[in-house]
C-alpha cells in the first residue's frame, strides 16, 4: 500500500510523536508499503522513507497532490493539536475532496477541554470529529476523552518500544535477536562459558528441552567456543553439537561463538537481553559470570556446589548436579514467575515491542475496510 504520515516535524527532531512516527514509518516499510512523511521540518536517513517538507505556507494543492495518491494517510496529533491550525484545516479540505483516500487521525494529545491549552471544548477545527476521519487514540485514557468530547468511536492503538535500543544491544546481538525472535521469547537463559566438559553444557540443553517440552517458548544461548588447544574440549563441542539435534534444538539453543567470537561489548549485550543466568557447572574455581550476572539484576539458576553456593546471599536459585531437568525448568518457570519486573519485562516484549504493535494493531487496521 501507499502510506502517507502526517506531522508537524520528523526525526531527527527530539519527540515523543517523532519517535512514534519514525517507528511506523520504519515498521510499514519493513513489511513492504510504500512510505512517505509529511512534515514541516525534518530528514529521512532511510532510502525506504521518502519525505516531503511543507513550506512555511500550506500549498493546499501541493498538499492534496502528495495525499492523492495515498492509499491511507496518518495524520498524528495534527487533528486535535493546535500548533498548526493552517494544515489541519488544509487536511480537513483535503479528506472532503479526496473520497478515494482513507484518513486515518492519531489522538497522541488532546488540547480542547485541556486546561493547559486555551482550546475550547466547541473549537470548530479541534474538538469536531470530521466526517472522513477514522480515529485511533493511543490510550484508553485518549479513547475516552475523545468520545466525551465529540461523542466519535476511536480504537485504541498503543505506541510502542524498540527493545533492541532501550536495552542498548550491540549490532551483533540486535542481528542475533532479530533473527531468531529472542526478544519475543518467554525466558531467554545466558551461560557465559567455553565449551568445557566440566561446564556441563549438556544440562543446560535438557532444561532447554525440558522448557520447550512444557511449551514455553524459550532459548539457551551459550556464549564461548571450545578451547582450540584442546582435543577433548573439541570432541565436547561435537558431542554438543549432536545432542541438540537430537533433541530438537536447533532453533532454540545457540553455540554463538559458531557465527563470530562473542566481545566483551556484545557480552553485556547479552546480560541485558537474557532473563536468567543459568550455570550449571561441575567444577568452577570462582564463579565470575554470578557477579556479572547480579549486576545486571538477572536471576541466578546454579549447581549447588562450591563456591557458587557461597558467593551470593540473594537472587540465586541453587539445584543438585543429578536433579531431573523437568524439576529445574519448573522451578525456573516457578521463580520467574514470582518476579514482578521478568512478568512486566516479559509483556513489554510480547505486547509492547514494535514488532508485536504491528502485528496486533497496525496490520489489522491496514487490512479492515474503512468504518
Amino acid at each position: 500500500m501507499k502510506i502517507a504520515l502526517v506531522h508537524y516535524s520528523y526525526a531527527p527532531v527530539i519527540g515523543g510523536v517523532e519517535t512514534v512516527l519514525a517507528a511506523h514509518a520504519r515498521l510499514l516499510a519493513e513489511h513492504g508499503h510504500e512510505v512517505t512523511v509529511i512534515c514541516r521540518r525534518g530528514e529521512s536517513d532511510d532510502p525506504r522513507v521518502r519525505l516531503e517538507r511543507l513550506g512555511e505556507k500550506v500549498d493546499a494543492v501541493g498538499l492534496e497532490g502528495w495525499l492523492a495518491g495515498q492509499d491511507v494517510v496518518f495524520l498524528h496529533n495534527v487533528t486535535t493539536m493546535p500548533f498548526d491550525r493552517v494544515l489541519t484545516a488544509a487536511l480537513a479540505r483535503a479528506a472532503e475532496r479526496l473520497a478515494g483516500v482513507r484518513f486515518v487521525a492519531w489522538i497522541h494529545d488532546l488540547a480542547a477541554g485541556n486546561p493547559d491549552y486555551e482550546i475550547a471544548a466547541n473549537d470548530e477545527l479541534l474538538a469536531r470529529a470530521h466526517p472522513r476521519y477514522e480515529y485511533v487514540a493511543v490510550s484508553e485514557l485518549r479513547r475516552r476523552q475523545w468520545e466525551a468530547l465529540t461523542g466519535a468511536r476511536s480504537r485504541v492503538i498503543p505506541n510502542g518500544v524498540d527493545p533492541s535500543r532501550v536495552l542498548g544491544l550491540t549490532e551483533r546481538v540486535g542481528e542475533l535477536a532479530a533473527k531468531h525472535g529472542l526478544l519475543e521469547r518467554e525466558i531467554v537463559l545466558l551461560h557465559p562459558t567455553r565449551l568445557l566438559r566440566r561446564k556441563n553444557v549438556e544440562l543446560g540443553l535438557a532444561v532447554t528441552a525440558a522448557l520447550r517440552a512444557t511449551g514455553r517458548l524459550c532459548a539457551y544461548l551459550v556464549t564461548g567456543p571450545p578451547d582450540p588447544h584442546n582435543a577433548a574440549s573439541q570432541g565436547y563441542a561435537a558431542e554438543l553439537g549432536v545432542l541438540r539435534a537430537r533433541l530438537g534444538l536447533e532453533k532454540d539453543a545457540f553455540f554463538l561463538h559458531e557465527d563470530a567470537p562473542v566481545e566483551e561489548r556484545d557480552l553485556a549485550s547479552l546480560y541485558a537481553l537474557a532473563d536468567a543466568l543459568f550455570f550449571p557447572s561441575r567444577q568452577e574455581g570462582f564463579g565470575l559470570p554470578m557477579l556479572e550476572a547480579a549486576l545486571h539484576r538477572l536471576p541466578i539458576f546454579c549447581a549447588a556446589i562450591e563456591p557458587l553456593d557461597t558467593l551470593l546471599t540473594d537472587g540465586v536459585t541453587l539445584f543438585t548436579l543429578d536433579a531431573d531437568p523437568a524439576q529445574i525448568a519448573r522451578e525456573i518457570v516457578a521463580q520467574l514467575g514470582e518476579t514482578d519486573s521478568w512478568r512486566a519485562r516479559r509483556q513489554v516484549r510480547q505486547e509492547y515491542a514494535w514488532a508485536a504493535v504491528y502485528r496486533n494493531y497496525l496490520a489489522p487496521l491496514l487490512a479492515s475496510p474503512p468504518t
